[in-house]
């Protein structure tokens, strides 16, 4: 067998306090399976990326009717998506035999990767896909710098 030597900072993360908050929500979802996941869940499950030029959250939003059903602001470092996801009056009065579709008011905030110019914000929303893109503070975009060689 080999023997490896331990190396407690190797694998140490670059926000270990954003691990600390996760930490109990990994602990339910390895203990009680997919079932803790909702027990957890603020908001919609999304998706975050920046570019060069903007920051780019897209969040899973099935069953909305109107763009009234959703609220979105942001600031210079964070975003807030709040709204309501409704049963259709037909739905409402079924006999269900199971109902696993999440319907009611959700609310989730996140911290944005670079400050950002949340007043040139965009969003859309398709097939249940809200995507909001918002540009970067001019201070916050990199260029590239070519090197001159003589």
């Amino acid at each position: 067998m080999e023997i490896t030597p331990w190396r407690p900072w190797r694998q140490r993360s670059p926000w270990p306090l954003r691990e600390l908050v996760a930490w109990p929500e990994e602990v339910m979802r390895n203990w009680f399976g997919g079932w803790a996941g909702n027990l957890w869940e603020t908001g919609p499950r999304l998706d975050l990326y920046q570019t060069d030029k903007e920051v780019v959250v897209t969040a899973e939003l099935p069953g909305l009717v109107s763009k009234d059903d959703v609220e979105i602001t942001a600031t210079e470092n964070s975003l807030s998506i709040r709204g309501e996801v409704r049963r259709t009056q037909e739905a409402a009065e079924q006999d269900y035999h199971r109902s696993e579709r999440f319907y009611g008011t959700f609310a989730r905030t996140i911290s944005l990767p670079a400050e950002v110019d949340p007043e040139r914000a965009t969003a859309s929303y398709r097939n249940g896909i809200l995507e909001i893109r918002i540009p970067k503070a001019a201070q916050q975009r990199q260029r590239r710098i070519p090197i001159d060689l003589h």
